[in-house]
């Protein structure tokens, strides 16, 4: 394999690796915003059955219930206190992505310059060589009309 078809390998190698990396990171972001959701919705619900808990004590309903409540309460906080570390795990992995994107994107631009610039490397060597044959070739022709000139 020539030292350019290794490039464009790594090259097509990594321009892969970055839309995969994309996709992921664009289906982690959706569940990052779902997650957001879901944890704004369970803290809207939280504050209603705090107020109506409160609501209920002052008007006396009996401590059976008012504990049934502030359970139904605290189960409701323990779960928004899983929710929150499930954001706070998302927005993590969230950050990792884009970061692995950013770094397979980087690579992918580099490896593109490198197979440009061994592209102008080939081209101007081929041009060189061009010259050198067109140089050479003019001599070889002047030689030869100059020694016709000496043969007559």
């Amino acid at each position: 394999m020539s030292r350019q078809d290794t490039i464009l390998y790594l090259r097509e190698d990594a321009d892969n690796r970055q839309k995969e990396l994309a996709q992921t990171l664009g289906r982690q972001r959706a569940l990052l915003h779902e997650i957001q959701n879901k944890l704004q919705l369970l803290e809207n619900y939280l504050a209603q059955y705090r107020e109506q808990a409160v609501a209920a004590e002052q008007a006396g309903i009996l401590s059976a219930q008012a504990m049934e409540m502030r359970s139904f309460i605290a189960q409701l906080e323990q779960v928004l206190k899983l929710q929150r570390e499930n954001l706070q795990h998302q927005q993590q992995q969230v950050r990792w992505l884009q970061g692995e994107w950013a770094a397979a994107r980087g690579r992918g631009k580099g490896l593109a310059s490198l197979a440009q610039r061994l592209e102008n490397e080939q081209r101007n060597q081929a041009l060189r060589k061009m010259q050198k044959d067109l140089d050479e070739w003019a001599m070889r022709s002047s030689a030869l009309r100059v020694g016709r000139v000496f043969c007559l």
